[in-house]
């Protein structure tokens, strides 16, 4: 519980709680189900509460749905300025830190993954979901506009490099599913039988993917066809 939730009476610590406990029901349902085929009923049995109470809380499913989108590209922006925002970190430790943090995000929440895969396509027809993607771009792009402004990288375009990389982490984190999946569900969603030694070592692997295809292009030539340091 943080400061600004202590501050609350107890009602409205309650009203969040409930809030909060929908949320998280919707994901599950809306990851298993999609946008479409996913009713308040499932919702609501999912949370334990009637479906009345949902009311209370959402006027509608897309509301609920923009809710639960929003909610996940927070945890997605958290690790981003965690990763990206320090001005003393470097352009590949900053993206190194995005690429460790996010996979194992998402390694630890596979239905979030099926989520926004299942669900992306929405985000086109609602302006104010996409806005998420640039403002968590943009946040990407600085360590990239940074290492281009002290000259250790030559000038690239930010916004299509930012949304690269971040392209790259999702298509590896989608190629473990594939080839690891055991095509058991919880939920509706995928499971992975994964030990977390499995999973360190399926990150340190796509690091060094990472490594050889992305980095040692960006950072390998300056004016003079020499290699730059990180």
């Amino acid at each position: 519980m943080n400061q600004d939730t202590q501050k609350l009476s107890r009602k409205e610590r309650e009203r969040l709680f409930k809030r909060q406990e929908i949320v998280t029901a919707a994901r599950i349902v809306f990851a298993a189900r999609g946008f479409s085929a996913a009713t308040l009923e499932e919702i609501a049995e999912r949370a334990e509460f009637g479906k009345g109470t949902l009311y209370n809380y959402f006027q509608s499913k897309e509301e609920l749905f923009q809710t639960v989108i929003a909610d996940a590209f927070d945890e997605f922006v958290e690790i981003a300025v965690v990763s990206c925002a320090s001005p003393e970190r470097s352009f590949k430790d900053s993206y190194t830190a995005l690429a460790t943090q996010l996979l194992r995000h998402l390694f630890g929440n596979i239905g979030l993954y099926n989520l926004l895969m299942r669900e992306m396509h929405r985000m086109d027809q609602n302006p104010h979901l996409a806005t998420l993607f640039p403002n968590l771009n943009l946040i990407i792009q600085g360590p990239l506009k940074r290492a281009i402004d002290n000259g250790e990288i030559e000038p690239l375009p930010e916004g299509q490099v930012a949304f690269l990389y971040m392209t790259m982490i999702f298509s590896l984190f989608k190629s473990t599913i594939h080839m690891n999946c055991d095509n058991a569900c919880v939920d509706g969603i995928l499971t992975l039988s994964l030990t977390e030694a499995e999973i360190d070592a399926i990150i340190d692997r796509s690091l060094s993917i990472i490594e050889r295809t992305f980095f040692n292009g960006v950072l390998r030539t300056n004016a003079h066809g020499r290699k730059k340091s990180s």
